[in-house]
Order: C-alpha cells, then structure tokens, then sequence
C-alpha cells in the first residue's frame, strides 16, 4: 500500500514536508505527478511549482530521477521500496491551495501528495503529525487516533484522497445533526461566533437540501472546514466536507438577532457548497468520470452544475424559513442587474462560458463586464426560469426541486454505472423524455446556447410580481432595493475611489467614459476643472443633465490627458421586484 507521511517543517517558513513509501518495484521507473487543477475550480494552478528539495532513495542509496514536466517527476528503475521526500511551501489562504501558519494549517492534498501513476487506483494511507495542542479535522476515513486528532488516515484511491481536505489548529469544533446525519461546524482562526445560532441555521439549511433530494445522501458525515480571517471569501465542495474562508464578521455573534448581508451571505456560501454534494459531486459531467487533472477539461455544462446551485442557494435559505420573501427577490433584482449590465451577456452564452471558464471566467480582466457573462449568474436566473415555467405548465403540481432529485437518481446516484454522468444535452432530453415538457426543454438549449435575453418579466408577472428599473445610487451600485438618491449622470464605469481622484476599474463599452477615449486603470483628477474624489464626486455630478459636455483631466499611465466627456443617462442599475398579487405566488414564495 501506498504510504504518505505529512508533517511540518517550519511554521515560520511555511513549510509542509512530505515522505512517500513506494513499496513497488519498478523496470522503467514510477512516475509521480502532482494535479494541474483541483476539481471544483477550473483554472489550471501549477500547484508543483511549491515543491522544493525532491530526492529518492531506494535500499539506503539515493534514486537518480529527471523532471518530465513541470510537475511530473520519473524515478530511475528499482528492485526495492523507494522513498520520496520533499517540501511544499504552503503559503495560500484560500480553499484550493495549501496554508500553513503558527495558528492554523489547512491543505488539499492535490496541493502536497504526489500521485504515482500506477497505483492512483489502489489504497493508500496517510500520516499526519501536528503540534500537541492542535486538533485535526477532516472527512477522510480515520484508521487510527483520537476523534479531531492526528493521527493515520485511508483511501482508496489517490482521486478520494484529494477529495478530503484537512484543517488543523486550536479548532472551534461545534456538531449538530441534519435529517440524522452527523455534521459539525469547524472554525480556525480569531472568531465571536454564535455557534448554536449557526449550527441551528446550518441545520434548518442541511435538512431542507436532504428532503429536497428524497434519498440518504451521498454521505454518512458532512463538515463546515472554515478559516475565519480579517478579510475573504470562498467556498469549495467535497464529498463529505466543503472548505471555507470567511470574514470575520461574516459570523453572526450573540449581540445580533436579525440575519444581516454579512451573516446571509456566509449561509449562502454554506447552502452553495452543501448543494454540490449532490450537484457535481455525484451527479457530474459524464466528461469528469474520471478527472484528469494534469490539464484542462473542457465541457459546457458548467452553467447547470454551478448556475443550477446558485438559484438554489439563496431559494432554499428562503425554503428553510431563513431569509424572507423580499429580502430574496431584493438579492434576485440585483442578480438581473449584475447579469444584465455590460455587454458580456449579449456576446457570450453560458455554454461557451462554461467551455471558456479556464481562461476567460476565471482570468477576468479590466474588459470582463464587455466580454463575459457569468454561468453562475446567469445559469441561475435560467434555473428560475425553468422553475417558473415547470409550475405554470403543471398547474403548480411540480417543480424544478423534483426533477433536479430525479435527474439525480436518473445520472448521479450511482456513480459506478454505466449509464452515470451527463452529457451536454441530457437535461434538456430529460425533460422531454420523462416529463414531455418539449417547450421548457427547447427553452433551455435556446436560453444556455444562445445569447437570447431571458423572459423574466414576463414570468414573473405570471406569479404575481412586477420588475421595476431605475438608476442605482451611482455606477459602482447594483441594487435589488428601491434606491432613496441616485446620480442624474453617469460616467459608464466602475472605480475606485481615493483622495488621488478616481481610478477606472471597468470601462463600459459604448457608454460615456469609453466614448471620451477614457480606459481602464485612468485615474480621473479633475471635472470641469475641479478636484475630484470620492467626496467631492456626487456634489460635480448633481450639476449637470445627461447630454451635456465636460472636461475632465485624466492621468494614463504617468501622462496627463485631457478628455471630452458627454454625461449619458445612467443604466438602470437598480431593479426591484415587488409582489403585487399574493396570490400567484402559488407556493413559489412565502410572504
């Protein structure tokens, strides 16, 4: 059996150090490679590149090895038990790398543990070693060791060993059930959290995703692995876990009640990843049975499998008594907003930006909001457009929630069958073929091929709720709320705002910067040959009307430039959902 050995080297250096016990024999030498990418995020990494100080030895003698790639490694042919050491500097707090400070250390294995080709398929085993106080946490099979302690791990495969993440430190450990399975919240980092309060929320939301699906799920235990920091954000799915890196204040605290944007959002993030478990970690692109993660894997069915969940997310927060009704279609409006400004939307389908999500979604640039449109945003509004159309066309007998559990059962429950997986088309045959729903089916390969504006006025209105458009408070705003003041002008870009003047983050296409000859990175000085920043902006805008001309003084690079802008009529950045008749929500919404 394989055997990997994980301990820390130097916290201060941030440094992992990994033994590998090879006990196979070799003619033409094991080839060991590090993954590319980690399943879930679908931008190629390079994570090899924090490898320093890689040997072999075999019978007491060192192994001669050559680097084939950048991070595949071939040992000299053997006749005994090779070890293979090295170190990895883990220095990347987010949820697909590795980290390791005095305080905690989180790391996915596809970030330390080298595969060996021919043994990715067989079990392995895993010790990990860390300070004395400090607690483990992971969803991988224990073999040996107190619960929450280091100790000896298993898998029985490398592609399960790197789908179970570990966090480690002096944890905050708080364990709640759902629907009768064991689930815990972990913390790492300085916290104030009302655990009960969010083991509560967290239960009322695991439960709810457990009854949508009908069935055991697809996992015997689940754990919330959550680094808490100053500041950032992010979530990624596992089979029994999902990693998380949150604010702060994300966390509610005992001196709160009211589930505020801070707190929402941190449950949205648990909702999302939760969803997975059983949206792309079961049920997946046929094309990822099995991941191969020394390159990309293309496929455009990113918008169902991300765009899909995140519908759901904030749904099902309202679902499981969490948000209200307004507070939902508040954060809906402001989705249409996002998804709807720029011309991204208009260029670009979600099956092409699913296909182009490795350069194109996950490399946005200062040209994004011209070029793209999200899967995951957009995929969304089509799953409520779906959900809509399902009840309509059922009399309100069905929805969205109960095919998603059957198309799961149909291609996800069994991941060892022939028939798992889904190809690029199966959604839509899936609707036409066990629910003759032929017209929602050609809706969704129109409104995912296609960049055809999604009818979401006019569905909801079927459900008893007008879509009001106004001008946000200025053009760094997407609202979902009505907005008390907003600017009678609009400049056409996004910024960032400084005592220096205003520095262009996007500049829209078409729009009155980007007419000026204004582009991104410019650092607006001066309108009308006045001073601005960010307190002195609203006070120049409120002087003029749309149609009119300014001067406005820029800095492009380290040259002044002197620009001609015409003030355009702002966009209608703000778009609030209101319920009007009650009484066709039919289900869809509680008031």
């Amino acid at each position: 059996m394989l055997h990997y050995a994980i301990t820390i080297a130097d916290h201060g250096a941030h440094l992992f150090q990994v033994k590998i016990s090879i006990p196979t024999s070799s003619t033409t030498g094991h080839i060991l490679r590090l993954p590319a990418w980690i399943p879930g995020s679908y931008m190629i990494r390079d994570f090899a590149r924090h490898i320093i100080d890689f040997r072999a030895d075999s019978a007491q003698q060192p192994l001669a090895f050559k680097t084939l790639d950048k991070q595949t490694w071939q040992l000299s042919p053997n006749q005994a038990e090779v070890q293979v050491s090295y170190k990895v500097y883990a220095y990347d707090l987010s949820v697909r790398s590795a980290y390791l400070e005095r305080d905690f250390a989180f790391f996915n294995h596809s970030s330390l543990c080298l595969s060996v080709d021919e043994l990715a398929n067989s079990p392995c085993q895993l010790d990990v070693e860390c300070p004395a106080d400090w607690q483990l946490a992971t969803g991988l099979t224990r073999i040996s060791g107190d619960k929450y302690a280091a100790g000896r791990f298993q898998a029985d495969t490398y592609q399960q060993l790197i789908d179970h993440p570990m966090l480690m430190g002096k944890l905050t450990i708080a364990e709640f059930n759902a629907a009768g399975v064991p689930h815990a919240l972990v913390l790492a980092g300085r916290h104030y959290a009302d655990l009960a309060r969010i083991c509560a929320d967290l239960q009322r939301i695991c439960s709810t995703q457990i009854t949508m699906f009908g069935e055991q799920p697809p996992f015997a235990q689940y754990l919330f692995l959550t680094m808490v920091v100053g500041r950032g954000f992010g979530g990624l799915e596992h089979s029994n876990s999902t990693a998380l890196i949150c604010n702060r204040k994300d966390l509610i605290h005992t001196n709160k009640s009211n589930i505020d944007n801070d707190y929402r959002v941190f449950l949205s993030l648990c909702s999302h990843e939760y969803f997975h478990s059983w949206n792309v970690k079961t049920l997946k692109p046929k094309l990822f049975l099995p991941y191969q993660l020394d390159t990309e894997q293309y496929t455009p069915q990113l918008w169902f499998y991300e765009g899909f969940t995140s519908y759901y997310d904030d749904y099902l927060l309202h679902r499981a008594g969490l948000l209200s009704a307004n507070a939902y279609l508040a954060i809906l409006g402001e989705t249409i907003a996002k998804v709807q400004r720029g011309k991204g939307h208009l260029r670009q389908s979600v099956a092409e930006s699913s296909f182009y999500a490795w350069t194109k979604y996950y490399k946005q640039d200062e040209n994004s909001p011209n070029a793209i449109v999200s899967y995951y945003a957009k995929g969304g509004l089509i799953a409520l457009c779906v959900d809509l159309k399902i009840r309509l066309a059922s009399q309100h007998q069905h929805d969205l929630a109960a095919v998603m559990a059957d198309f799961w059962q149909r291609y996800g429950a069994q991941q060892d069958s022939a028939d798992a997986g889904t190809d690029d088309n199966s959604f839509a045959d899936f609707l036409r073929q066990r629910y003759d729903y032929q017209a929602i089916a050609t809706f969704v390969e129109q409104a995912t091929q296609s960049t055809a504006i999604l009818p979401l006025e006019e569905l909801l209105e079927q459900f008893g709720i007008t879509l009001t458009r106004a001008a946000a408070a200025d053009d760094n705003t997407f609202s979902g709320k009505a907005v008390n003041s907003s600017l009678p002008v609009s400049l056409g870009a996004k910024y960032k705002v400084s005592n220096q003047g205003l520095e262009l983050t996007h500049v829209y296409e078409g729009e009155a910067a980007s007419m000026a000859g204004l582009s991104a990175y410019d650092r607006i000085i001066a309108i009308d040959y006045l001073q601005v920043t960010d307190a002195t902006l609203r006070e120049i805008a409120e002087r003029f009307k749309p149609g009119q001309t300014v001067t406005i003084h820029a800095f492009h690079r380290d040259e002044l430039r002197e620009h001609q802008l015409t003030w355009q009529v702002p966009a209608p950045q703000s778009l609030q959902l209101t319920v009007v008749a009650a009484e066709k929500l039919a289900g869809w919404l509680t008031l």
